[in-house]
């Protein structure tokens, strides 16, 4: 039996003044993750202005698992794309019925059906006939969601056009099995974000091939689909959603999201460990680069796949903030041993000396998650915070410890 989970503890004020308490008490010895339920609250609203109400928004607890994000946005009403048991589990804590939750992993061990099933998880994701069929021995009354790729190099999902016709003869075959809905997720392309808008038609068409194929073959009609990759589509792209699928009203659309509900909620606090000044032709050379070390870095807070694009604002230690217009090439690194943990190569900083801060916005998306205790260093804390009423007022029912 799974103990309940710990009450919330949450600070009941602003990501501003916990920020401004903190720099006074002097933390420095581990970097701080101030996580703002308010954020949450408004990235929510702006998300749903984005959708309209063609689309129910689904999170996936990878990108940020704290508790008390999980737990608000529960309260707000979004389902949940689950990977492991362990974030199956994670999720029902917080209250959210197993019909707003998906196992999304294509790949599945036995013990995770099973405990979906125990769970009354019915929407499972599969990729291909051998995975339906494990689903389907350990748990026949699963609702199987059908992932399909858009291009060889995506890892998971099979192709709509060779392997779709065979999975859907199966399926008919079977007769048991019930297909709940498709997922697909958008190509990414960083370097060319403006091609989302024709990605997404592609997956549109994509699906839309797949519903006719699954309708002419005289399996039932496929009630859902799930677009993933879709944080940073236009809104006026959005609108070919529901355009191309108004002939059927019943389609329900989910949307899995991403970055955007969690990213700009999360603040980082990290403080000056040690620095190192390079100057050209010894001791009294002009400056050529001051490197600072920080107490965090790729193993904590910081993704290790994505370049860090966010200059930081420059706190001194006895808390006035730092404008000065004189700046020196500077990087960043990180804490531990390895040579690799760099977070800026190149950036423009005024000299700061050893306890100085440095404050990272936008910090909420997978930093965390992925955190490691590498060299024996501790994974970042976080703290939570909530200034407005509302916000309270949907945690107010979990037991919330109020700190003050």
């Amino acid at each position: 039996m799974e103990s309940p989970p710990e009450p919330l503890s949450v600070f009941a004020t602003t990501k501003a003044l916990l920020l401004k308490r903190f720099v006074a008490q002097g933390h420095t010895e581990t970097s701080l993750n101030i996580l703002d339920l308010d954020e949450i609250v408004h990235s929510h609203h702006r998300a749903m202005a984005r959708f309209g109400s063609f689309a129910t928004p689904y999170y996936p607890p990878g990108v940020n698992n704290h508790p008390a994000a999980l737990t608000i946005l529960s309260k707000l009403g979004l389902g949940f794309s689950c990977a492991s048991i362990a974030e199956m589990g994670t999720v029902l804590g917080t209250g959210v019925p197993p019909q707003r939750i998906i196992l999304a992993h294509p790949v599945k061990s036995p013990d995770t059906i099973l405990y979906a099933k125990q769970q009354d998880i019915q929407r499972i994701v599969c990729d291909s006939v051998q995975e339906i069929t494990k689903v389907q021995r350990l748990y026949p009354t699963a609702k199987i969601i059908l992932r399909l790729r858009m291009c060889v190099t995506q890892k998971f999902g099979c192709c709509p056009y060779n392997d779709v016709e065979e999975i859907l003869h199966y399926i008919k075959s079977a007769q048991t099995v019930t297909i709940e809905g498709i997922h697909i997720a958008l190509l990414q392309t960083p370097s060319a974000p403006s091609l989302l808008g024709e990605t997404l038609q592609k997956a549109i068409h994509i699906a839309q091939d797949v519903f006719n194929l699954a309708h002419a073959l005289g399996c039932p009609d496929i009630p859902e689909l799930i677009l993933s990759g879709m944080d940073n589509v236009p809104p006026a792209e959005l609108q070919q959603i529901p355009t191309a699928f108004n002939r059927d009203p019943t389609l329900r659309i989910i949307i899995e999201t991403d970055r955007q509900l969690v990213e700009s909620a999360v603040t980082l606090l990290a403080s000056v460990q040690s620095k190192r000044v390079i100057r050209l032709g010894g001791t009294d050379g002009p400056v050529l680069e001051i490197m600072y070390f920080i107490n965090d870095g790729r193993y904590g807070s910081f993704e290790w796949w994505n370049a860090v694009d966010k200059r930081p604002a420059v706190i001194r230690s006895d808390g006035t903030v730092l404008h000065a217009e004189l700046t020196y090439p500077s990087s960043l690194w990180g804490q531990s041993c390895d040579s690799a943990d760099i977070i800026c190569e190149r950036i423009e900083l005024p000299e700061l000396e050893i306890g100085d801060y440095l404050v990272f916005s936008g910090m909420g998306a997978y930093g965390v998650t992925l955190a490691s205790r590498f060299n024996g260093f501790p994974i970042p804390e976080t703290v939570v915070c909530a200034g407005q009423s509302t916000t309270k007022a949907l945690i107010e029912s979990t037991g919330t410890r109020w700190l003050s």
